[in-house]
């Protein structure tokens, strides 16, 4: 079903016009019955909306949305490159740029760590925005009536002993995070490995990315967590400043 729903998307983003069911039908060759069922679960999924008098269907502005936010992270990820370059090279580490989607956390752009001992991750890679540091600089950016309203939704899974996986863990950590100004979680996912995360931020002065550092967690002891953070915070800096940011503005 899934396939058929993507080749209605598709017929009417070609035809760049509204369609009824019987034209859907005609034009993809799918019984009318299988029609309407897919046109109505993408209508009340917010991909379709009804139009003239109402027995015409058409793309919603969800994806203009959408591609509003593939826009800016094809842009995010051109800029970001390399500043994270030069933060690799620095201190060595495998850096990551994130991204908020809905609910969810995903990396975006990856550069690998030069170290003997490496952390696997990838882009793509989804997380919760509970768990780990850099999918927490996206709640600390938040209202706390949106941190109330995300915690009543989500079930937070606890990994490891260190998970943050409850409602009152989850908001001391984004208050430590909006009075340093900097996230770090320590095998909350798979043990032993640590990540570092700040945001980056646009012209409006939003959060719009998290910069992270990722590795084992012998990498990030407490003599040297202060040089990676310092590194980590200069080169987000250097990334929001050509985002539009400007912090005395």
């Amino acid at each position: 079903m899934l396939d058929k729903g993507l080749k209605v998307i598709s017929l009417l983003a070609e035809v760049r016009t509204p369609l009824r069911i019987a034209s859907i039908s005609d034009e993809l060759g799918f019984p009318r019955t299988t029609v309407y069922r897919l046109v109505e679960s993408l209508e009340r999924q917010g991909f379709l909306r009804r139009v003239g008098s109402g027995k015409e269907f058409f793309l919603s502005l969800q994806f203009l949305q959408l591609g509003e936010i593939v826009r800016e992270s094809f842009e995010l990820r051109q800029i970001a490159y390399p500043p994270m370059e030069k933060l690799r090279d620095e201190v060595g580490m495998a850096v990551h740029l994130v991204i908020r989607d809905g609910q969810e956390a995903v990396y975006v752009e990856k550069i690998e760590s030069t170290r003997p001992v490496r952390l696997f991750t990838q882009v793509g890679r989804r997380a919760p925005l509970y768990i780990p540091a850099s999918s927490r600089i996206f709640l600390a950016a938040c209202s706390d009536d949106e941190i109330d309203e995300y915690v009543s939704t989500v079930e937070m899974v606890r990994h490891t002993k260190n998970t943050v996986a409850d409602a009152d863990a989850l908001r001391a950590a984004v208050r430590e995070i909006r009075q340093k100004g900097y996230s770090v979680s320590f095998s909350e996912i798979v043990p032993e490995t640590a990540e570092a995360a700040v945001g980056v931020m646009n012209h409006r002065g939003e959060v719009i990315a998290a910069l992270s550092l990722a590795g084992p967690e012998m990498y990030f002891r407490s003599d040297e967590i202060d040089c990676l953070l310092s590194r980590l915070r200069h080169y987000a800096g250097e990334i929001s400043k050509e985002l539009g940011y400007c912090a005395s503005c």
